[in-house]
């Protein structure tokens, strides 16, 4: 009873905000209701902008990718959308996490798994080693497809990436987003459609969530398990807490934006070369 009374006790302590610059943003009221909100409602958000956040960096760094490798208009959508997805691979190493919750138990018990074995949440997942296996593992299914394990394996990946994309973007929920996911992955393992792109896709949306922890007052141990050194790409002032204000009033915006810039690119660089040439003068 103690425990549970501290753990309660935690939970309702205000969410912290290290974003020196812009202190003001700590004491803005919680989403859906004042500042004296409940814990649980503010948990709840701060798993939603989380898995929000990295889908949508997912998106920005895939499609940038296949505008840079000149791929057709709709091989970079189907790139941004699987990076999109496989962004969230790394929190498969925490249950309540974005991809552990998308098919119920069956991804929580991945999940904690995948947390026993890696050592805890931001551990191996999070670093250069995990990258490697996460791509490594993708690359073996998309060879082996035609096999059982593989049809399995990369079913998996592909189900779970997408539904969690699906419900962290907020463009469907519970089942309609397993179904949907579910085609997805029949898609790429029945047809090979946009096959070739999955271990690509894996290796960006891996990184590039990584890359987005950095800027968190936590970072990534990058070396783990050789180092627990912990890496940053911002200083202590400007670096923020995962779930915060920050998060939604800065870098999302940022990050929509770009990917409807991106977007408009991909579909016409012509025209919005022409613009940048008018805007520039």
């Amino acid at each position: 009873m103690a425990r549970t009374a501290r753990k309660n006790a935690r939970d309702l302590r205000p969410v912290r905000v290290a974003l020196g610059r812009w202190p003001a943003l700590a004491n803005l009221p919680a989403r859906g209701g004042g500042s004296g909100g409940n814990g649980t409602g503010r948990r709840a958000a701060a798993r939603l902008m989380l898995g929000h956040s990295h889908a949508l960096s997912g998106a920005v760094t895939g499609m940038a990718t296949g505008i840079l490798l000149h791929l057709p208009v709709s091989q970079v959508a189907a790139l941004a959308g699987f990076t999109a997805g496989m962004a969230l691979l790394p929190d498969l190493d925490k249950c309540g996490s974005s991809p552990a919750r998308c098919l119920g138990w069956l991804s929580e018990a991945i999940a904690w798994a995948a947390g026993r074995i890696s050592g805890g949440h931001r551990h191996a997942t999070h670093s250069v080693l995990g990258v490697a296996v996460f791509t490594g593992l993708a690359w073996a299914c998309c060879q082996f497809r035609h096999d059982w394990a593989g049809k399995a394996g990369l079913a998996l990946l592909m189900t779970v990436s997408a539904a969690a994309a699906l419900e962290a973007l907020h463009i469907a929920r519970g089942h309609a987003a397993d179904l949907i996911a579910i085609g997805i992955a029949a898609g790429a393992v029945w047809f090979g459609y946009g096959l070739r792109l999955i271990p690509l896709a894996v290796l960006i949306g891996c990184s590039t969530h990584i890359a987005g922890d950095m800027l968190t007052d936590s970072g990534c141990m990058l070396g783990f398990p050789v180092s627990r050194r912990r890496f940053h790409l911002l200083p202590e002032p400007l670096a923020f807490t995962t779930g915060t204000r920050p998060e939604l009033l800065i870098v999302d915006p940022i990050l929509s934006g770009t990917l409807v810039i991106l977007a408009a690119l991909a579909a016409d660089p012509a025209f919005v070369t022409a613009q940048w040439h008018s805007l520039a003068g």
